[in-house]
């Protein structure tokens, strides 16, 4: 997002910069230059890209200078030059044009910082809605999503990825016995245990209880057996912290695979790697 902010910046910044080119251009191939609405315009440009890269109240400090400059100018012109006769319309033009310019500039910039706020906050509620509170994954609505993307992926670009059905058999027991609160701290170790045997690339989701999953992007059928074998021996016994002790707990995993085949959608591959589960002993 900050990323984003800085883009924006950047092209602002860039498009009164090609103004102004475009404006030195033309007063240097003009025979009729006006040398001080020249500086003048090329000090408002100036000062609205102060407003906007430094926000609004930078804006604003310069323009008063500015302001105070160009008065000075013309007090000069008068009581001291004689050069100015009458005062015109532009001059008020130019007195007023610096700050409303900035003004105008730095209120761009906030909308433009409130706008990405919001959109910022959004998408972190979105995300919200999407995890799981215990154990951080995405919950079914998310993980689906993902798998659907996935497959999306998968098909456009030629390649494959494979699933995990990950099958907690007695998780009712482990309900029973260290009750709900207990039963979150065996999900939450068993989640960890995920994540430091699968990569930062995979995407994880708790399915209902006792049911998680893995899509493995760029993972083949001979890949996922490997990381599952690796998540047997992570998780057929966990050492959890329930009540304030430490205890060694033996769980009953069973792990189905499946390899993402050509005009499949979510459920035929999630059946499939289910199927696969009772198959793991």
């Amino acid at each position: 997002m900050e990323r984003n902010f800085m883009k924006d910046n950047l092209i602002f910044s860039l498009l009164l910069i090609f103004w102004l080119l475009i404006l030195i251009v033309i007063f240097s191939t003009s025979y009729n230059v006006n040398f001080i609405n020249y500086l003048l315009f090329s000090a408002l440009i100036l000062n609205m890209l102060i407003a906007y890269n430094l926000r609004i109240v930078a804006g604003l400090i310069t323009s008063l200078f500015l302001v105070f400059g160009y008065g000075s100018y013309l007090l000069y012109s008068i009581i001291v030059l004689n050069t100015i006769s009458e005062f015109k319309l532009e001059y008020a033009f130019w007195l007023v044009s610096f700050p409303v310019g900035a003004f105008l500039s730095g209120s761009l910039e906030r909308e433009f910082r409130v706008l990405k706020e919001r959109l910022r906050e959004f998408e972190e509620r979105e995300k919200l809605v999407l995890l799981d509170d215990v154990t951080g994954f995405y919950n079914p609505f998310g993980f689906f999503q993902r798998l659907e993307e996935e497959i999306k992926r998968a098909q456009r670009y030629k390649e494959t990825f494979s699933i995990l059905y990950i099958n907690i058999v007695d998780w009712k027991e482990l309900k029973n016995i260290y009750g709900e609160d207990g039963y979150k701290s065996i999900l939450r170790v068993i989640a960890n245990e995920i994540l430091k045997n699968t990569r930062t690339t995979d995407i994880k989701g708790r399915i209902e209880d006792g049911v998680l999953g893995i899509i493995l992007p760029d993972t083949d059928i001979n890949s996922v057996k490997i990381v599952k074998e690796k998540l047997h021996r992570a998780l057929d016994k966990i050492i959890v912290e329930i009540g304030g002790k430490r205890r060694v707990i033996s769980l009953k995993i069973k792990i189905g695979e499946a390899e993402f085949q050509e005009g499949e959608d979510t459920l035929i591959i999630w059946e499939r790697a289910k199927d696969s589960s009772k198959y793991d002993v």
